[in-house]
Order: structure tokens, then sequence, then C-alpha cells
């Protein structure tokens, strides 16, 4: 509450709070000619609020009169509002405002809000207008009716304008839309560039000449005339937009930004605007901004190519390779060879390894230089790191076209030499002698030459090294080398001593020299020496590794000690992974698999991941017994390089013992066709005769020299091949060597086949039995004795599968065939725990829901016995015989319309099953 100095309240007029609660103007004592004369000194204020209001005010004051609107609908025309101003333009001329006047205005009004069916109705001619003012209403008309597709009355428009006297910049911009009607545009073009000159800053010529500049591809002269109409005309967004557009075209974002940070001020979700303002900011180097505002731009639905070519370009410039790749992806295929985007998608899928797709897309790239010298060789790396030896040829070829550089020259020379292509050794020379000071060249130039033995050349360049930098260690470690190949023992020894003078507290150097010892079988000196290195070190896993290698051969180290050690260091340094799969690869050796798998179980699974990791854990998992683990481990590797030959071995055995077949002969063909491989090919052998294709096994076989097919594995082959040619008994000796080699289950199983199909059926039964003998943990061979037992000794069956069933009890087809035996027999009693076990093992097995459901009629459990049945019979497709079992359960328990409708809904595929089918229709009236 309010109080004046006196303390005495005040009082408010009754009117004058009537006033305040609705707005002062509502109660204001002007004039309309005062409310008038106030809006135009706001509008000469530019004070555009307080004018609008006054004009609405005016209008309050008598809202029939025709001057406030029309001058409202004038105002609204300048500040852009141009559907109000048609409204209020409209209503001035209802209550009496002069046609003459009100048309000018309202053409405007009716062209910038499209209202073409009402331009196309003005009067241009309207008495009291001026030639100038006919000129220019007449132009919005015939435009509208040229759009409108009324080209006749537009054309008669323009014949009548043409004979106004009137100089007016709208006389000739009537007459050059004639051209444009006419499609005579060249014509129309010249005309608006001279209309230009005599009417530099009039709207329309501007807006005209730029629209059709761009129509006829001059890009420069609609930017310029766009600029000069947007200058004076700021609130056309549609103009403003097409202007814009234009700069960031031609790489204008300097002038474009300002305009584009304004629109997006109001918008700021606007697709468009921030595609712009992305490329503006990407073209600043602020890629990080740009990522977020082209992220919007998707978000709110503009997915053109060109945005998200730009994505994948400011990705790549931030180094995330993997949206690069996402977006580049989506665009490459419509992309040039020489579009520079291919180039960058190449080598974000090189960075995040997907070689093989960075190879398709190199094989279309059209890219020459240093650029593509460095991009075709760091794809050769990478195709090399993973196997592909195919595609590397390939890349490394590409690249030697284009290597001029020093750096280019190297890499070239080194992925040569690890093809075995002695020119490496060339270009490793010519990158030496364009940068002779270069380290990296240096020290791979003198390794290639070592290795190739070319040690005089080797020496020569170490000396040449040496002499430019006489305080580096480095050289006399490749002298020591060098003398140490030569069999200069004294010399060597000499090298590393200087060697050791310029750096007397490197590891490098001591394992070089342990190295030599060990090499002169000097075990005790060799020890002493990596002692050393661990007591300043005690962690170092190489030279643990080289001395637990020395504990393991010779008696100069205690092998438990040093293993101990290990295992030590390793609960010290736990983060140390060189030293973990050392210490696995220990525990490994003295066969405590449970200890390998909890030493590597913190082992992060990646590209940058030992190799040595990943056999080991295979391995490892193998010897457990750990099939599932093994599986699964192998194609984690497989996934990060499907080119190792190493993890394709294992696979490929892995599938040869789950007897996958199929799947392991796909897996060879994926492998071979990047890297030739004899190894591999013999597997890939092996997988053909097993899924019985004997001729491409021979032709493999055929390819391999003598030595190679002597091998008892392959001579394993021979003998399948022999088989399924018909030739079984040639195959015999073949057999029994791989028999011998290795003598598992499938060798086994070979064997006996060969000797059965030689008519030998004595000799494979005794066979059978020495073979069980000597190896009772064969199951496999010992499931297929009792198999072969079903049809002549059910009782030594029953046997078998028993003694199977106490090495390996949740043996699930054993279970199954046990049961059914004993139900046979009528031991229901041995037969029911057996046929739940094995149900529960499979609860979807339809063969021993058979078994178990059967056994259970035996005592009478019908509902239990039909349950059994419709967990399959309804879920998937079952047997003949299982089908007609169920419905056999269904007539037994009296449900006669059930089982007529299920055996009228079912096709039998076997003759047995369709003749029980057909006597079940018949005895049971079906």
């Amino acid at each position: 509450m309010n109080h004046n100095k006196t303390g005495k309240r005040i009082l408010v007029p009754l009117a004058v709070a009537a006033c305040l609660s609705v707005g002062l103007s509502g109660c204001s004592k002007k004039t309309t000619e005062e409310h008038l004369d106030a809006a135009r000194q706001f509008v000469a204020a530019n004070d555009q609020d307080a004018a609008l209001i006054e004009f609405k005010n005016a209008i309050k004051k008598d809202p029939k009169a025709a001057l406030p609107r029309f001058e409202l609908g004038k105002y609204y025309l300048q500040i852009g509002d141009y559907e109000s101003a048609e409204k209020e333009l409209n209503r001035a001329l209802d209550f009496g405002q002069s046609p003459s006047e009100v048309l000018p205005y309202i053409s405007v009004a009716y062209q910038k809000t499209g209202a073409e069916n009402a331009l196309a109705d003005v009067d241009y001619r309207a008495e009291g207008m001026t030639a100038v003012e006919s000129a220019e209403v007449g132009f919005y008309k015939l435009q509208a009716l040229a759009q409108l597709e009324k080209s006749e009355e537009a054309l008669a428009i323009i014949d009548d304008l043409e004979t106004l006297d009137t100089s007016s910049v709208y006389r000739g911009l009537a007459l050059a839309y004639r051209d444009i009607i006419n499609q005579n545009l060249s014509a129309a073009l010249a005309s608006f560039k001279a209309l230009r000159e005599q009417s530099p800053n009039n709207k329309d010529v501007l807006q005209q000449l730029g629209k059709l500049a761009l129509a006829e591809g001059d890009k420069a002269l609609a930017t310029d005339a766009f600029g000069d109409y947007v200058k004076d005309n700021p609130q056309d967004i549609t103009t403003k937009f097409a202007y814009i557009t234009l700069l960031v075209e031609a790489g204008d974002t300097q002038t474009a930004g300002p305009m584009v940070d304004e629109l997006l001020n109001a918008n700021p979700q606007h697709p468009l605007l921030n595609q712009y303002k992305g490329v503006i900011e990407a073209n600043d180097g602020d890629y990080e901004a740009a990522a977020t505002h082209l992220q919007v731009a998707m978000q709110n639905g503009n997915n053109n190519p060109a945005l998200r070519l730009l994505a994948g370009y400011v990705a790549y410039q931030m180094q995330d390779f993997v949206t690069a790749n996402n977006y580049l992806t989506e665009v490459a295929p419509d992309l040039p060879p020489d579009h520079p985007a291919l180039s960058m998608l190449a080598d974000s899928l090189l960075q995040v390894g997907e070689s093989e797709s960075a190879t398709e897309i190199l094989n279309r790239v059209d890219v020459e230089g240093p650029a593509g010298a460095s991009l075709f060789s760091k794809a050769g790396y990478q195709l090399l790191k993973q196997g592909n030896v195919v595609d590397a040829k390939a890349m490394i070829e590409k690249s030697s076209e284009m290597s001029e550089t020093a750096d280019d020259l190297a890499r070239l020379g080194v992925l040569q030499l690890s093809v075995n292509d002695i020119d490496g050794l060339v270009n490793l020379e010519s990158a030496l002698q364009k940068a002779p000071d270069n380290k990296v060249t240096q020290r791979t130039l003198i390794a290639a030459y070592i290795s190739t033995n070319k040690l005089d050349k080797a020496k020569a360049a170490t000396q040449q090294w040496l002499e430019n930098v006489p305080d580096d260690y480095a050289p006399y470690l490749f002298l020591a080398e060098i003398a140490f190949k030569q069999g200069d023992k004294e010399t060597a020894q000499a090298q590393i001593e200087k060697a050791k003078s310029l750096n007397p507290d490197s590891a490098e150097i001591e394992l070089v020299e342990a190295r030599f010892l060990l090499a002169e079988e000097k075990f005790d000196e060799a020890v002493v020496v990596l002692n050393e290195i661990l007591a300043g070190n005690a962690d170092d896993a190489k030279a643990l590794t080289v001395l637990y290698t020395v504990a393991t051969q010779t008696d100069a180290a205690d092998e438990a000690q040093v293993a101990q050690r290990v295992y030590s260091e390793i609960g010290k340094h736990a983060d140390n992974l060189d030293l973990r799969i050392l210490a696995g690869r220990i525990a490994f050796s003295q066969n405590d698999y449970k200890k390998v798998i909890n030493l590597l179980s913190s082992v992060e699974e990646n590209t940058a991941t030992p190799r040595v990791y990943w056999n080991l854990k295979g391995q490892t998992l193998i010897r457990l017994n750990d099939v599932v683990g093994a599986v699964e481990h192998y194609d984690a590797w497989l996934k990060l390089y499907p080119q190792d030959k190493t993890a394709v071995l294992g696979k490929l055995l892995l599938d040869d013992s789950l007897q996958q077949f199929n799947h392991g002969l796909s897996l060879a063909n994926a492998f071979l066709a990047k890297q030739p491989d004899s190894q591999i090919r013999l597997l890939k052998a092996h997988f053909l005769a097993m899924t019985r294709q004997p001729k491409p096994a021979k032709a493999i076989l055929q390819e391999m020299p003598d030595n190679v097919r002597a091998i008892p594995f392959v001579r394993g082959i021979s003998a399948r091949i022999a088989m399924l040619e018909g030739r079984g008994a040639e195959g015999l000796e073949d057999a029994r060597a791989a028999y011998n080699e290795k003598p598992n289950a499938p060798n086994t199983m070979l064997m006996m086949a060969v000797l059965e199909a030689s008519g030998k059926n004595d000799e494979a039964a005794a066979f059978l039995e020495q073979h069980l003998q000597a190896h009772p943990e064969d199951v496999r061979t010992a499931m297929m004795k009792a198999e072969r037992q079903i049809g002549t000794d059910k009782a030594a069956a029953k046997d078998t599968y028993e003694k199977i069933l106490q090495q390996t009890p949740e043996n699930f087809v054993v279970l199954n065939n046990l049961a059914y035996l004993y139900f046979e027999d009528g031991e229901i009693d041995k037969a029911l725990p057996l046929a739940r076990k094995a149900v529960g093992l499979q609860p979807k097995n339809a063969d021993s829901l058979d078994t178990l459901a059967q056994i259970l009629l035996q005592q009478d459990k019908y509902e239990e016995s039909l349950s059994l049945y419709e967990t399959v019979v309804n879920d998937q497709q079952v047997s003949d015989t299982v089908y007609l079992n169920y419905v056999q359960v269904l007539l037994d328990m009296g449900r006669k319309e059930v089982a007529r409708r299920k055996i009228q809904n079912q096709e039998f595929t076997s003759a047995v099953g369709k003749k029980r089918a057909e006597r079940m229709r018949v005895r049971y009236s079906l």
C-alpha cells in the first residue's frame, strides 16, 4: 500500500483506473489525424512498434476510414509484412480509397504473396493512374498472367504497355518480359542488363536480372544482382536465401556468414541454414562447430548428398574415421574417380582396419603424385598386416608408379621386401640417396642388406652412417651383427663395447650381447648379462623371455625359479602386457591351462593386442576342451584379422573336429583368394574330400610335390578320394599311414571304411576292437561301434553305450539311443530316466521327445505323452514317424476328429510314412 508524506491514502479516480486497466491508448483523446501524424513521426524515427500502435489507434478511432488503412498497408509493404499489407490495402479500397492510389501498392503485395489470380484481375489502367503507375501495375499483372500460363493475355498487356508515353523502367521490364515468354532468354538478359544501367537500384530489375542470370548459368552476374537487391530489400528472405546459396557455392563464406547468423537466430533448427553454417565453419577450420550444425541439419530432415559429403569431410578432418566412413560411404558410388572424397574414404577405411573395403575404393581412385603414392603404400601395409598378399601386391604396384620422394620410396622398398620383391632394396637405396640423414631409412636398408646376406653393402652403409653421426651407438650394433655373421666374433664384441661406451645403460645393447653369447653356447655368461638387465629393470619382458628360454633348454638357469620370478613381477606390474603374456606362456608349458586363462582374462582384445596372445589363448581353450569358448575366440580373432593364417588354421581345425566341413571349405576359399598358401590348400583338399568332392580335391594333391604327398595327413586325403571314386582297396596303405600317424576317430573310421571296401570285414572288426582297447577315450569311435552293434547284438550295444556314459554322462545321442534300446526290451525303469535326461539336454529335439513319449505311453501316461508331442509338431517339421506316433496317441485317447484333421493336413514324404498313414486312414476311417 502506498502513502503520501501526510500518511493519507492516494485515491485513483475510477475513470483513470479503467484506462490503466485496458491500456492508455484506449482512452486517448487524439483524433484520427493526430494518430496518423504520430504514426508518421514514428515511421521517420524508425520506431516500428510505436508506428504500428499509432496506425491501429487511428483505425480504432474510425474503423471505416480508408486513409488509415491505406497508410498502414503501405507501411506493412515497407517493413515486408506483405500479407498484412494485402489485407489493409484491400480494405482501403473497400472503404473508398482511390484505386489509382491503391493499385500500385496492392499489386506489389499481391506479387509478394503469390496471389497471381488476384493480381491478374487488377485494372492497371484505372482512372487517375499515371502512365508510370500503369506501367508498374501492368508489369506485375502480366507477370502473374505468365505464371498462370496465360501467355496470350500477358503478351496483349505488353503490347498495350508499349504504347504508354513513359520512359519508366517498368515499361522496359514489360518489353523485356516478351522475350522471356517467347523463350528468347539471351535477348531478355541483354535487355535486363541495359535496364540495370538505367535504374541500378530498382528492386524488380535486380530480382529479374538475378533470376534470369541464374537460369542462363551466369552465377557471377546472379550473385552480383541479388547482392544489390538484398542490400535494399533485406526483408525478402526468399531472395536472401538464393543469394546466400550462391555465395556459399562460390566460397564467399565471409559475406554469407552474417546473413546466415541473422537467419539462424530467428530459426535455429532450420536444416539448410545449419548446412550453410556448417560450410562456413568448416571453411574457417572450426570442425567441431561445423559437425554440430551439420548434425542439426540432418536431424531436421536435410539428407542431401552434398551435406553428407561435407559431414564426412568434417569428420575426417577431426580424425573421426568411423563417422567419416559412414557418411562418405553413402556418397562414394556417385563420385567421379578424381574426387578427393574417395581418397579420404579410402584413408578412413585404412585407419579403422577395413583394408579390403579400402582396396575396393582405391581400385577406382584416380589420384597421382605423392598423395597417391602415400595412400597406396598405406593400403599395402594394412593389407599385408592382415595377410592379404594378393591385394597388397596390387597396391604396391600402383604405389611404385607414383613414388618419387624419399619417404615414398622408403615405404615402397619396405613393402616390396615384405613380399620378397628384391626391387625393394633398390628403392630403399634411392630413398637414402634423396634423404641421406633419414635414420629410419638407414636402419631399414641396413637390416634389409643383412637379411639378404649382402653383408659388404650393409657394412659400407653402416660406416657411412657412422661417419655422419659418430656419437650414435646404433651403427655399432649393426657392425657387431655383420661381424658376427661373418664369423669375426672378436670384432663383434669390440663393436658392442663401443656401443656400450656411448650408451652404457642400454638394455638393447645387452640383449644383443646376450644373443651373441647364446649363439656361441656361452649360456652361463648370457645369463649373467640377462640378470644385469633385470637388475636395472626387473619386469623387462624381453630379458625375462630370453632367460626363461635358456632355463628350459640348459642348466644355466633354474626353470622353476625363473617362472616364479615372472609370476612375482606380474603381481607387481599387472599392466605389463608383454610380461602377462610371458607368464601365460610359462603356465601353458606347465600344463596349467586354467592359470593361463586367468592371466589372460584381463587382456583387452583389439587390433593392438599382440598376436601371440590370440594363439596362446586359442590353444589353451582347445586343451581345456572348451569348444564353445574356442569357437568364440577364433571367431573374434578372425573378425579383426580375417587373413591371419594362424587364426584360420585354428578355426579350420575346429571346423574339422565339429564336422562343419562346408564352413571349413568356405573359410579356406576366402583365405586363399587373398593369400596363396600350400598348407591351407591341403586343408581345402581335405574339406573337399569330406564334402564328397573328389575331383577338385584330387587336383590339389596332384599339384603338390612328392614329399608333400607322402605326408600321412595328405595320404589320408588320398585314401578318402580313393573311397569316393570307388577305389577303396587302393587307399588301404594311405589310410593306414594316416592312422598310424594320428589314431583319432576320423582316421579310425577311414581305416574301417577302407578295410570293409576291400572285403576285409573281420579285419575291420578286429581293428576296431584293438583301437578302442588302445584308445578307450575315443568316444566317437565307441559310438560308431555301438551303432554297428544295434543291428546284431543289442545287449552288446547297450553295454557299449553304458561305458560311454561313464566317460561322457551328458552325451545326448548316447542317452537317447540307450533309452530307446531299453524301451524296446521292455526295461522301462532303466529307459525312463535316460530319456528324461536326454530331453532335458535338448528339449526341442523331436527324436528324443518321441522316445520319451513312447516310454510314457507304456506307463499309460497319455496326457504327458501328448503334451510332449505337441511341443514339437506344432512348431517345427518332424519326421513322418514322429508325426504318425503323435496321431496314434490322439486316436488312442479317443480324439478321432483332431487326428483326422492332423493326418489330412500333413504331407508325408517317406514311402514308409505314406504306407503307414494310409493304413491308419483305413483302419480308423479317417
